[in-house]
This record gives structure tokens, sequence and C-alpha cells, in this order.
């Protein structure tokens, strides 16, 4: 039996300089590469392996009180950060047929600290109780995405405490928030840490993947792979959502995480590895904290000052649902459309060097006419709100666009309420619908031209049109019945519909 047990370690030695996080690393975890569990095949990983040993061999150098490990396969919750919670924390690949077991000592200092912090900052997460953790058939064993990383990363060195947590599905924000908070507590504290995210890249990069293979799955791991040799975290943080979906990553937000424990640290990133034996991309790669006597990099400043740069040059209709919102959000005050109205005309003035802009919505007048619009809400590419009327509920375009954008980010059941400090990494999309037209042929529709509103009864569900993602009428049309509570299989009215798209 392969079982490293280890005794909790404290008062050591004291931590070393002022800074606090070591070093950060990105390791995949698939099972396969642990000898006892592949029995030869985890030869195609050689250079994974090879990686992984030489991560072991920096954690030997380092030598950190704490390691504080994410994993994608720990219990995951959509608005909730997990953390394992046992004196010692265990697993085994038992479930691989493998008789390979490990264990450390939790940090619950560290723990505690984190949890207050985060409490803090409004960020949900911490420990459960036990009647709380089977209530959701949950344990405290370490999942495999912990379990293969500390194979390899204790094999040199073990003398450490453990930290073992989820990313949780939280927007990346959120979890760039989350990193913040873990390099605080550690420095509170004194702990000498280093911070793991453990992550598969694509599942789904060539045909041997046994989930299959598509264009974004190369594309992604590319993309990631390119920007850690570039150091570049802020294009880390914008990579398209879509293509992330569509190449079935684990790793992603671990990784994220782990950027924002770097933030101010101008960190030295280095690719130790990049391959895809089975399919499946798994890239090594480690964080270094660099002194610098220059201003630091401030990847979310980046983004902030790109989306400030794009909402300046925005339409008039987003402009009047970005400025609506903003001031519901921050002041909780409904936004005067005729000082708006004023506002916005000399602000187009001022832009255009003394000459107004030609009208952008030249097909309709949106503070005389009428008609449904919908607000959507995006940050980081990933949907934060939204709402909309199929048809007018107000006197004006102007003043539907007000209360739908108040309702996308206030009143979307799906989200909790916008705060003020998101605000900033916003992006803001209004449609202006055209009178829907009954279908009575699949033939007539098309998801990149026409929205679809499906209705049985009082049951209605709605669909815009153009959405990434969605490129089939048998897709539009699902995802329909589905908001509407209608069995797809069933007989029910559909109605097509165009829009107006302003960004």
């Amino acid at each position: 039996m392969n079982y490293r047990k280890l005794s909790p370690v404290a008062n050591r030695r004291p931590s070393r300089g002022k800074n606090f996080l070591g070093a950060g690393f990105l390791l995949p975890h698939p099972p396969v590469i642990v000898p006892e569990v592949g029995k030869g095949q985890e030869k195609a990983a050689a250079q994974t392996i090879a990686a992984l040993k030489k991560v072991a061999e920096k954690i030997r150098e380092l030598e950190p009180d704490t390691v504080v490990l994410l994993s994608p396969h720990a219990p995951m919750f959509r608005d909730f950060i997990f953390i394992y919670n046992s004196p010692v924390l265990e697993g085994d690949l038992r479930q691989f047929r493998a008789d390979c077991q490990l264990s450390f000592p939790q940090d619950t200092a560290l723990i505690t600290e984190i949890e207050g912090l985060m409490e803090a900052a409004g960020l949900p997460g911490g420990r459960l109780d036990e009647a709380t953790m089977r209530r959701h058939g949950l344990e405290n064993t370490l999942d495999h995405g912990a379990f293969v990383p500390l194979y390899y990363l204790s094999s040199r060195y073990n003398q450490f405490q453990l930290v073992a947590m989820a990313p949780s599905a939280l927007d990346l924000q959120r979890l760039y928030q989350l990193g913040q908070i873990i390099r605080q507590a550690a420095e509170k504290l004194h702990k000498r840490i280093v911070l793991v995210a453990s992550g598969d890249l694509s599942h789904r990069v060539n045909e041997e993947s046994p989930y299959g293979a598509c264009p974004e799955g190369a594309a992604f791991d590319q993309q990631l792979i390119e920007h850690l040799k570039q150091g570049d975290l802020s294009a880390l943080l914008t990579i398209n959502h879509h293509l992330r979906e569509e190449a079935a990553e684990c790793g992603y937000r671990s990784l994220i995480v782990l950027c924002g424990a770097f933030e101010g640290l101008n960190p030295r990133t280095e690719v130790l590895s990049y391959e895809a034996p089975f399919g499946i991309g798994y890239g090594v790669a480690q964080f270094l904290p660099q002194p610098t006597d220059q201003t630091a990099d401030d990847p979310l400043a980046k983004i902030r000052n790109m989306l400030a740069k794009e909402r300046e040059a925005g339409s008039l209709p987003v402009q009047i649902a970005q400025k609506t919102l903003e001031e519901y959000v921050l002041n909780k005050q409904i936004i005067d459309l005729q000082q708006l109205k004023t506002s916005l005309h000399q602000t187009d003035i001022n832009h255009n060097n003394g000459q107004q802009k030609e009208n952008e919505t030249a097909s309709f007048d949106l503070w005389t006419e009428k008609a449904g619009v919908f607000v959507s809400l995006k940050k980081f590419g990933e949907l934060r709100g939204c709402i909309g009327t199929t048809e007018p509920t107000t006197s004006s375009i102007a003043e539907e666009i007000r209360q739908n954008a108040i309702s996308a980010g206030t009143k979307d059941p799906r989200f909790t309420p916008v705060t003020p400090d998101e605000l900033p990494f916003l992006e803001y999309s209004v449609d202006v619908l055209d009178s829907p037209i009954p279908v009575q042929s699949k033939a007539e529709l098309d998801p990149k031209k026409y929205g679809v509103i499906v209705s049985q009864g009082w049951r209605r569900g709605l669909l815009l049109p153009d959405l990434e993602g969605v490129d089939t009428v048998e897709e539009q049309l699902a995802i329909a019945c589905q908001k509407a509570g209608i069995d797809p299989h069933d007989t029910y009215a559909i109605a097509k519909f165009t829009v107006t798209r302003f960004k």
C-alpha cells in the first residue's frame, strides 16, 4: 500500500521575507498519469510527468507552510465556495482501482482567516457542518482533482499543511477576488503558501479524446498557453466564454483564482509543458513573484479601461441602458429620461467636434415610438441578466429600455442583483423587437435571423436571434421550450420576429 501519512507541522521555522505567496502552479489532474492507475499508460504523458517532477523540486526549494489547492472536482456549488473540512485531509484512488492514498494535516487557522475575509467581502463560501454534508451526499475525502497534483507535488517535500477547496461557479470577478483573499489571509498570518490551480485544459483537443473533438478545443488551449507564455493575465481573463464552453475545459476557473492571488506581484509565468496525449490538454505552468520598482500590472484595471472606452462609443440605446442601471444601483434613483436625452445629445455633439453625429436609430424614434425591448447584460462574456418585453408596456422605446435595464440588473431571478463594484465590468446589448409573425413550418425559421416565441396555453418562452452557441432551429426551439416549461415533443405554437440589436 502506498500511503503517505503526515504529521501536523507548527512553528517549524519562521516564514521568509515579506511575500508570503511563494509560487503558484497550474497542474493537470488525470488519474492515468499516476503509475498505480496508468500501469504503463502514463508513459504517453511523459512531458507532463517530467514537468510535475520539476514542480515537486520547486516545492522542496520553497518549503511552504501550507499548500492551498483549488479543484474543479471538489463539491461545486453555483454560488458557494466549498472548503474541505477535516483535521486530516485524506484521499485515495480506489475508484480508479489503485491502492494509493495520501493524507495531509488541514491548516484550520488559515481556513478560518479566509472565511472571515470572505464574509467581510460578501463572498459566499466556507466549511459545511456534517449535517449539511450528509444532506447533500458529500464527503470530506479529497477528490482526484486534488489527489493527482498532490501525489506529484508532495513526492519531494511533504511537510506542509493543506487547504483544499472548489472554485465554485461564481463569476470571474468573484473568483479573482477569492485569490486576493487567499493571499491576504496568508499575509495576515505570516504563512508561506503555494497556490495550486488544479485543472485539465480542453477535453476535446483531437480525435483521441473519448469526448470527441472540435476546433474550439485546440483553439482554447492554444490561446490559454500563449497568454501564459506572454504573462498576459488580462488576456487570460477575457478568453471568449463560448470558446471555453465548447472546449469542455475544467481548469479555467481555478486559474482565475490563481491570477487574483498574484495581483500586484508582476508574476513571471512559465509554461513547463503542454501536450494532449489522450485528446485532453494537459498544461503545467508556474507563477513566480518577482520584485519590481515599477507599478505592477493590474489585469482588472486594463479590462475596466477597455470597457469604459467601448461604452463611450456605444450606441444611444446602450447608453440609455447603462446610465439607467448605474443610476439605480449607485443611487437607488430612476433616471429622468428628458434630462438623459439632453445629456446624451450634448455628449454626442461634444464628441463629434460640435457636429451632431448621424442618428444611429434612424428607423425609429426612441423617444416617441413604442416597441418591445430586451436588455441583456454580460460580465466577462457570461450572461449576468436579461429581461425584456415582447410588446410595448410603456410610452416609448427609451422608457422600455429604462424599465428593462433596471429589471435585467436587479430582478432577473437567475441572478443576484448587480452590485456597484460590478458596474465597470458589465457589457450591455439592447434588442428592439419587431412585431411577431406566426409560423406554420420550421422551414420558415433561421436562428441567426429570427427570434422565436413558443406558446402552449398560458406557457410562453422567447429566445432572441443570433445568440452565441445557438446554431440550429432545433437548438433554438428546445431552449425556448425549456424556458416556457413546454415539452418540445408536444404540439405548441411558434412565432418569429426580427430585432434591431444595439451594442
